[in-house]
């Protein structure tokens, strides 16, 4: 009997779902609820620890009003979408596509525009400029960028394939 179960692709998508979801869950959602006390945690709490690594790459992040909000609708609205496109994937709906294509979108467009507000500010959260620095502001964040593209990709080509074939001609 032949597997009817996800495509590889398919799986992919799902497992990184899953893992931003948790992700947002775990660390974020705690460290956008401690916002206000980050800095006077550090040293005794761990997520705020984690936070002060990443700080001296953009000591913005998650602190600023801009960067709380951003974080914010990550965790209480990208989470839950995320979740109906697992399921979405999972049943295999007619409009899987348009929601990954708008998810990816949107992800996309807010990790480029943290990169660009930091290089356009000069770095200024960034606490000293060095390769350290510049790989935890770029190389951490990219994960996301990487992946948000990989799921526009995917939905460009299976929109567009299914578009093509809808208007090619039927063999004699």
């Amino acid at each position: 009997m032949p597997d009817r179960g996800l495509p590889a692709k398919d799986k992919v998508i799902v497992g990184l779902l899953a893992f931003f979801s948790l992700f947002n869950v775990t660390l974020d959602l705690p460290l956008v609820l401690k916002a206000g006390q980050l800095t006077s945690l550090v040293g005794r709490d761990w997520l705020a620890d984690l936070w002060a690594i990443y700080n001296v790459a953009d000591r913005t992040w998650i602190v600023s009003p801009w960067s709380l909000a951003q974080e914010g609708i990550n965790v209480f609205f990208t989470t839950l979408v995320n979740l109906w496109l697992i399921w979405a994937i999972v049943k295999g709906v007619p409009y899987r596509h348009a929601l990954q294509l708008t998810l990816g979108s949107y992800l996309a467009y807010s990790v480029v525009l943290y990169f660009l507000a930091g290089h356009l500010s000069g770095y200024e959260g960034m606490a000293y400029g060095s390769a350290y620095t510049l790989f935890l502001f770029y190389g951490v964040t990219s994960f996301w960028l990487l992946a948000h593209l990989y799921f526009l990709y995917d939905s460009f080509v299976a929109i567009t394939r299914h578009r093509r074939s809808a208007r090619s001609p039927p063999d004699p």
